[in-house]
């Protein structure tokens, strides 16, 4: 029987975010952690590496050895207690990975039929935003937009503009499931 991964601890949405939900809930438990840790994403979006500050080999003093274990015990209590799996590193540091639940966003046609425009609303949340088609000569782009009609940014599918969304509000964005509901244009 296998276990049912912990799910990361739920933020509120933020809009203006630019850190994909991981990364905001790192930056959440590890801003005034001690040793003041360096982190980021890794090359698995999934990862959060958190390494030490320092010059040369982490291994070259017992001193350094023992601060290492120390820093990481209490980064990696901060980290599992919002529901991170935490594991060494291959040199220096530790390696959080955290399963993100599912989010759900429902787009329906806003506007008159010429606007090609699509209200996207993330109904857990309570937030939202428009996706406009803009056609180019060659082929055509979404433009994602904020409810008062703020540019966030240009894609090139509107899948893309549903995640481009969920990152500026800082919603959970690796599983977003769209539902279009068709309503009558005007």
């Amino acid at each position: 029987m296998r276990d049912e991964p912990v799910l990361l601890k739920v933020l509120p949405p933020a809009p203006g975010n630019r850190q994909h939900y991981r990364a905001r809930l790192a930056a959440s438990v590890l801003d005034k952690a001690p040793g003041r840790p360096m982190w980021s994403t890794g090359s698995n979006p999934k990862n959060i590496v958190a390494l030490h500050h320092h010059a040369g080999r982490c291994d070259q003093s017992a001193k350094r050895i023992r601060e290492h274990a120390e820093l990481n015990a209490q980064w990696t209590s901060r980290l599992e207690a919002v529901g991170f799996t935490v594991r060494p590193a291959r040199r220096c540091g530790i390696i959080a990975t955290g399963e993100l639940p599912a989010t759900d966003a429902v787009a329906t046609s806003y506007g008159p039929a010429e606007d090609f425009t699509d209200k996207v609303v993330f109904p857990a949340y309570g937030v939202g935003g428009l996706v406009r088609l803009e056609p180019t000569y060659a082929s055509a782009n979404y433009a994602v937009l904020t409810p008062d009609e703020t540019f966030i940014c240009m894609v090139k599918e509107i899948r893309w503009a549903v995640d481009a969304l969920a990152v500026h509000f800082g919603l959970p964005d690796d599983d977003i499931r769209i539902t279009h509901a068709p309503t009558p244009r005007t």
